[in-house]
Order: C-alpha cells, then sequence, then structure tokens
C-alpha cells in the first residue's frame, strides 16, 4: 500500500472503554464515540474506534528491507521507504520488524520491514487527539489512510484515504475527512471516473461503523 504523509489533522473524542475480543479483527479495547458515553456501556448507533494490536495479525514470508521514518500525520507509526514503493503506516514489532499498511478488517498486510537503521523515537498517540488509518463503513467498503508518494487531489481537496473499490477515495472539507457531528460519523466519499480524473457524482455521504487507531 503506497502512501503519502497529508497535512490532516483529526481530533477523536474518545469516550468510554472496555475490554473486547472483536472477530476478525486486531483488538485490544474498543471505545465508543459521542457525547455521554459512560463506563463500559455500549452506544447503540455509534462509530466504535478499535484500538489496534500489531500482534493480532499473523506474519508470513520474509521482511525486506527499508528506511524508515516517523509518519507524524499518525501518532506511534512510521513510514518505510522500500526498492520499489513506499509502505505505511508502519507498526513496530521491536526494533527489528515493523508491519506495514495492516488491514485488521482482512487480518493481512502490505509488507513486513526490517530497518535498516535505528528507529526514531516516535511521537506516542494520544486519547484526545487519535487519528484512524482504517475505516469500515456500512456500504461495506474499507478504505486505509494514504502513505503514497502521489497525491490525489478532487477539487483542490487531498484524498487522505483509499477504499477497496476501484478509483474510490475519502476527504473532507477543511482536511477533515469525517464529519463527527453526530455518535455516528459520516465519511465522504468520492469515486473518481479514471479518463477524466473528476468525481461526476461528487460526494456520496456514507456512515462510518468502525476505525481503528493506533
Amino acid at each position: 500500500m503506497k502512501s503519502k504523509t497529508a497535512n490532516v489533522f483529526v481530533s477523536l473524542a474518545a469516550l468510554g472503554v472496555w475490554l473486547a475480543a472483536c472477530s476478525g479483527a486486531g483488538v485490544t479495547s474498543i471505545e465508543q464515540s459521542g457525547e455521554g458515553a459512560t463506563g463500559p456501556q455500549k452506544i447503540e448507533n455509534a462509530t466504535t474506534i478499535i484500538k489496534f494490536d500489531p500482534t493480532s495479525i499473523a506474519l508470513t514470508g520474509d521482511p525486506v528491507e527499508g528506511t524508515c521514518h516517523e509518519l507524524g500525520v499518525i501518532p506511534g507509526t512510521y513510514r518505510c521507504d522500500l526498492a520499489s514503493e513506499v509502505v505505511g503506516p508502519c507498526f513496530a514489532l521491536g526494533a527489528t520488524r515493523l508491519l506495514c499498511g495492516p488491514d485488521p478488517v482482512h487480518n493481512t498486510y502490505a509488507a513486513l520491514v526490517t530497518p535498516t537503521g535505528e528507529l526514531p523515537v516516535v511521537t506516542l498517540p494520544s486519547p484526545d487527539r487519535t487519528i484512524p488509518f482504517f475505516v469500515a463503513l456500512e456500504n461495506g467498503m474499507t478504505c486505509h489512510y494514504r502513505a503514497a508518494p502521489e497525491p490525489v487531489i478532487i477539487g483542490g481537496v487531498l484524498a487522505q484515504y483509499e477504499c477497496d473499490e476501484p478509483y474510490t477515495f475519502l476527504l473532507g472539507e477543511g482536511n477533515l475527512p469525517f464529519s463527527r457531528d453526530t455518535p455516528l460519523w459520516e465519511a465522504r466519499l468520492y469515486t473518481l471516473d479514471p479518463a477524466t480524473g473528476t468525481s461526476p457524482s461528487g460526494k456520496v455521504p456514507v456512515n462510518v461503523l468502525q476505525v481503528w487507531v493506533p
């Protein structure tokens, strides 16, 4: 999965934490968004915030070498430059391996990387400033944060997330990819015409069911 560090700054209010074993995803805890969330009670019709555990995805094959730097947009993660691509976000599995471009829905990843040098110290994520790196939408799509070197600009706005449907992206006004006016967030989905590079249908609103954070 290729990506570019975008200048996006999103602050998520994380309320209500409990330990859970969530099927199909690497989960250590789940937090429910929305005002008034208290204790371990789950809020209905609210976006679920899931803290990702990188050790939950089984590793296969040998790692490849890469030069890794802090991915400042998503605190606690890295971006790694490989011989043929740029991958991220990457999660450190100790000092000698990184899991890059994880898909916590399908339990897959883009690359397993051995850093060519010492990993830099990264800013740790904080509960009041948490950026999702992966989201699941109500229409069945999943979308990941883009770390690709080439930007995708739609209507003058940078697309921060790329979805599993071809030429489909999430972006938002003022660099905010999600509307969080209600506990159930809304994403702004755009599908490009590859021939023209434009989005004929424009913004299509879709609910965000789950987000994964470092």
